[in-house]
């Protein structure tokens, strides 16, 4: 579509009927957000936006797991057009080295479901993931949020069609992975290789109060593993800095 609201609250609206790996793709969000309602506009045409609905025949515990595979896979997808990216927990991608560090992505995840208004086709449960990926905005010269940064900023010049491919292919194959039965940790490995938390001091808040720490690992079930001084702390959530980025 040209424009839209969201694409994540378009495929949640639409749940009841949209069919299992339905894709919808804007050129513009009004209303686009992310973790903890982050709100995020770009201009028209710039970015690849796009969602993807999901039912899911595996193991609920795995559903949260979706939030990593699309990441992993971005990053793998953008390895093929030369560009070098990293995860940063629990659900952006950044660029890492060259010219133009900084997030190039971030990711929504939600779960639809509960009773039979997701519809008669896959059952119950539906999961909508949703990407911002940014391509040719912002730019060195754009006032963007701290941080920001693009495929067009870091010098890579990239067809969004072409690269929404890319990222589906990978996606695919990392869905795959929380298929099978030893998914999990293929998934976890694949995440540990590229991710740009693990090994980095980091302050996590947390609702609670933040954790300061050494990232040391990622759990088979996505969590971060963040050692404050006195041994490892299992993180499910929260927003994570990094204080010494590697």
């Amino acid at each position: 579509v040209v424009e839209t609201g969201s694409t994540n609250a378009d495929l949640v609206f639409g749940a009841a009927i949209v069919p299992d790996g339905s894709v919808l793709v804007t050129d513009h969000q009004t209303a686009g957000r992310g973790r903890l309602d982050r709100r995020w506009d770009a201009p028209p045409g710039a970015n690849l936006l796009f969602s993807v609905l999901l039912r899911p025949t595996w193991d609920p515990d795995r559903h949260p797991l979706v939030t990593a595979a699309l990441a992993v896979a971005t990053v793998e997808a953008l390895g093929t057009h030369g560009v070098q990216a990293a995860v940063k927990w629990p659900n952006d991608v950044l660029l890492v080295g060259g010219t133009a560090p900084g997030k190039v992505a971030g990711i929504l995840a939600e779960l639809v479901g509960g009773g039979p208004a997701c519809g008669p086709a896959g059952g119950s449960v539906a999961i909508v993931v949703g990407m911002g990926l940014n391509v040719g905005w912002p730019t060195v010269s754009d006032d963007a949020p701290p941080g920001a940064t693009s495929l067009a900023a870091a010098g890579c010049t990239v067809d969004r069609a072409d690269l929404l491919k890319s990222v589906l292919t990978h996606f695919d194959a990392r869905l795959a992975d929380l298929e099978a039965v030893d998914g999990l940790e293929c998934l976890r490995r694949a995440h540990l290789d590229r991710s740009a938390t693990v090994g980095v001091e980091v302050r996590v808040d947390m609702p609670d109060g933040p954790v300061t720490g050494t990232a040391v690992g990622l759990g088979l079930d996505g969590s971060l593993l963040v050692d404050p001084g006195d041994g490892p702390v299992t993180l499910h959530a929260g927003d994570v800095v990094h204080l010494h980025p590697a």
